[in-house]
């Protein structure tokens, strides 16, 4: 099973239902809609057809609405600019340009309406992702003169980076609020805010949302450099981190994103934030079938690094192969999973929310006794998300009666969704509603251990919250076999029979005969056997049958 999550970006390529249930199998558990691209129409249709294609396949993906931040771009051009190196330009808004007839076969325009004020002598202004880097010199008036130091092609809408100055646009725009009130319309279950700098930024949404009475989580996406000086305020007061690396190295510097994109992590780790590692992750997939050595090893150094999510942009939204792409990035991280990163130490986690420390004592619980799944029930997320941080061993069902629960734990690291539909409160029965379908959808075998906890939320309110419980499967039809599995010893009146395919050696029989007829070797394996010569002696109360948690005994009168 597949621990860490992806996000994928939906787009002109794989917007239909068909594509978006192929990449739903191929591995997709979060949906990105990005708001710089479409209208709300569109956008409204693309949802709808990601919530058709989950229910198709069979199983819901998340729905994350990514907000643009302000828009810092060059302006509609009659024709593309010829930036030549040493040259001079001036740049300003497109008004401006009629006020300054000297600079007409020199000027760059800008939608950006603060740029001049913004800027400063010296600082650096990056055209087009920082192929073209330019030099400010003086600000002349409504204008600013500049001096271009690595010339180019500039196109129109291309983005204009400003790294060196304190822009003071804001990181939620207009149009965000408006983007964010469709994206609640529509029951979106991540918000993205870009352009993301200080801690104010965040919560200036998140009063927002509380004002609307609206629980969905915000993901800060770390572009900038200030957000970068500022991460660990950021981080305080979010719900999930996004490493940006695409404008982050533009502004940074690409030989400083590897460095940052670890300490990121790592900081989001150790104070249990999820994060999600995103931009050109596999690029070269974008026209090509496969990708290069080194995004490979890009994909499992954020693997092992400790991402909770990869992420893909133009791969799957506009490239050739965006099922293809979820599929090559699904095998990479079982692949890099398969080294597993050692998980914090205990002195070194906050244990004092009660919740938190259940989970952790469940995580650890099921790795001693090798549980194939730890069930946790939840009704907001919150026990799932402190079980994911711990990184179990053990793969995790996050058991919900809440869809919008359900789609919330898609970016959890190692927790499966697990639905119930149908869940009744007044009639509801732990026992038949969950362990028996978990049962049979695992093909669990006698003996087989599940690990129990009960968290957050009114759910299953008739169950101990912040419990832990161990589950042993005891019920389930015997395994076939000939005499290496199944043992048995017989006289006239009874036949006994003993499944060591499924004896867990817990000695409950030995302990409760009186009459000898089970034994235990003395070996360091414990194994129990029937003692022949005793057989005679019972008494068919069928006890031992009673306490034996696998059901691996059987008694059957001989008349039968």
């Amino acid at each position: 099973m597949r621990r860490a999550k992806i996000v994928s970006t939906l787009g002109p390529a794989s917007n239909t239902v068909e594509m978006i249930s192929k990449m739903i199998k191929a591995g997709l558990n979060i949906a990105r809609v990005n708001m710089s691209h479409g209208t709300h129409e569109s956008h409204k249709q693309l949802i709808a057809n990601i919530r058709e294609a989950s229910k198709i396949v069979g199983q819901e993906v998340a729905v994350l609405i990514d907000l643009q931040g302000p828009k810092i771009r060059v302006d509609k051009l009659d024709e593309p600019l010829e930036l030549k190196s040493n040259s001079e330009w001036v740049i300003g808004t497109s008004k401006e340009k009629e006020k300054y007839p000297e600079y007409k076969d020199c000027f760059i325009p800008t939608v950006y309406e603060n740029l001049v004020n913004d800027c400063h002598d010296g600082a650096r202004i990056l055209f087009d992702d920082g192929l073209m880097v330019a030099r400010a010199i003086t600000k002349d008036r409504g204008v600013y003169k500049i001096k271009v130091e690595v010339g180019g092609t500039l196109k129109s809408n291309k983005g204009i980076n400003l790294p060196d100055c304190d822009v003071s646009a804001p990181a939620f725009t207009k149009k965000d609020r408006e983007d964010l009130i469709f994206g609640l319309q529509e029951n979106c279950d991540y918000i993205a805010l870009s352009f993301v700098r200080r801690k104010e930024d965040v919560q200036e949404v998140k009063y927002l949302l509380h004002s609307l009475k609206k629980n969905v989580p915000i993901i800060s996406k770390i572009e900038k450099p200030q957000a970068v000086d500022n991460l660990e305020e950021i981080i305080e007061v979010t719900d999930v981190i996004m490493v940006a690396r695409g404008d982050m190295g533009v502004e940074l510097g690409n030989h400083l994103v590897p460095a940052v994109q670890k300490k990121m992590i790592r900081m989001c780790n150790e104070r249990h934030v999820p994060v999600i590692t995103a931009t050109q992750m596999l690029e070269t997939m974008t026209d090509n079938p496969t990708p290069t050595r080194a995004e490979a090893s890009d994909v499992a150094n954020a693997i092992w690094d400790g991402t909770d999510a990869v992420m893909l942009s133009g791969e799957t939204a506009a490239g050739k192969y965006p099922v293809e792409t979820i599929a090559m990035m699904d095998s990479i991280i079982l692949e890099a999973e398969k080294e597993p990163k050692e998980r914090p130490f205990l002195r070194h986690m906050d244990l004092s929310n009660v919740n938190a420390s259940v989970m952790v004592a469940a995580s650890m619980i099921a790795e001693k006794i090798h549980a194939k799944r730890i069930l946790s029930v939840t009704e907001s997320g919150h026990s799932c998300l402190k079980i994911s941080q711990f990184r179990p061993r053990t793969p995790v069902l996050g058991i919900t009666n809440n869809i919008g629960t359900v789609r919330k734990l898609s970016l959890f690291w190692g927790v499966t969704p697990f639905y119930l539909a149908d869940y009744d409160e007044d009639n509801f029965d732990f026992q038949k509603d969950i362990i028996e379908k978990v049962k049979t959808d695992l093909e669990l075998v006698n003996g087989d251990k599940l690990v129990i906890t009960r968290g957050d939320g009114k759910f299953f309110a008739r169950g101990s919250s912040n419990s832990v419980k161990v589950e042993i499967i005891k019920d389930r039809p015997k395994v076939p076999g000939g005499q290496e599995v199944l043992k048995e010893a017989s006289d006239k009146k009874k036949k006994i029979l003993l499944d060591t395919s499924v004896c867990a050696s817990c000695q409950n029989c030995v302990h409760i005969c009186p009459h000898d007829i089970w034994k235990v070797t003395d070996d360091e394996l414990s194994n129990t056997y029937i003692n022949e010569p005793r057989i005679s002696e019972c008494t068919m109360d069928y006890e031992c049958i009673r306490v034996c948690p696998t059901g691996a005994i059987e008694i059957l009168p001989m008349d039968n």
